[in-house]
């Protein structure tokens, strides 16, 4: 029986996974959160995202999981005289749900094609802009850790950083009984969606340390949502990697597409 194995945090879930049942009712899924998002609730940060928001030139946000965490710390409107970076769809969704989007009269810089939703899109994005970054406060929201090429870029280019933790992952437990369902199935019959490259790593760690783990190298499909992930994934050892776009629905395409190859071979 083919399974498809959604990685992503409790509480993100729900919408891929009627997406998939929808476009996929034969296939069963299992749900593997391998990161737990913990908001950052210190009422002393909150004060410093209030103090950082009045002299910020820019806000960028990391993920949604950046917004959804920075927007419970702030615990008000956002201000109209902050313009907003992100880097995909996923989180112009998640700014529309608390009303910052270009028709309420905010200023939301993104890639506009979704091949290029990443830090890079956003940084040429933001260089159609014309603006001058010597001297501009930047504030980045976001988790523990990260990728800071972006950063960078704007450190090269003479800005200020701040920046907000506004959450933290915790890698999902050895022990916990979400890992369980994997000893049963068939990995050659096995899809597991990763969109993110420090689950992805918690995966590989934690399989590999079970009897029955280091089948799944050699046969599950690993369908990741970035060239950069599907580099980790082959860097890990799997030997089965898809890549697609960004997205709920690009996700929901190369499952199909795996399913399909799937039946082909049966």
């Amino acid at each position: 029986m083919p399974y498809l194995v959604i990685t992503r945090p409790l509480g993100q879930t729900m919408k891929l996974g009627e997406m998939l049942r929808t476009h996929l009712p034969q296939i069963d899924q299992i749900h593997l959160p391998l990161l737990s998002i913990i908001p950052n609730i210190d009422p002393v940060e909150a004060k410093r995202l209030r103090e950082l928001l009045a002299i910020a030139d820019l806000a960028i946000f990391v993920s949604p999981n950046a917004i959804e965490c920075a927007m419970r710390l702030l615990d008000q409107a956002w201000p109209k005289n902050v313009p907003v970076g992100v880097v995909g769809g996923g989180s112009l969704e998640v700014l529309g749900r608390h009303g910052v989007t270009l028709a309420e009269g905010y200023q939301v810089i993104a890639p506009g094609d979704p091949d290029r939703w990443d830090s890079e899109g956003l940084w040429d994005e933001l260089g159609k802009t014309g603006i001058n970054w010597s001297g501009k406060n930047i504030l980045f929201l976001k988790g523990i850790g990260g990728r800071p090429w972006l950063g960078e870029q704007f450190l090269h280019a003479g800005a200020k950083i701040h920046s907000i933790q506004t959450y933290r992952r915790v890698p999902l437990d050895k022990e916990a009984a979400a890992w369980k369902p994997l000893q049963n199935v068939e990995p050659r019959e096995a899809a597991c969606l990763m969109t993110s490259s420090e689950g992805l790593r918690h995966f590989a760690q934690v399989i590999q340390s079970f009897s029955w783990g280091r089948i799944w190298f050699e046969f599950a499909t690993i369908i990741c949502s970035h060239p950069r992930i599907s580099d980790v994934a082959l860097e890990l050892g799997f030997k089965q990697v898809e890549n697609c776009l960004p997205g709920d629905d690009n996700l929901v395409k190369a499952s199909s597409k795996w399913f399909s190859e799937l039946q082909s071979l049966s």
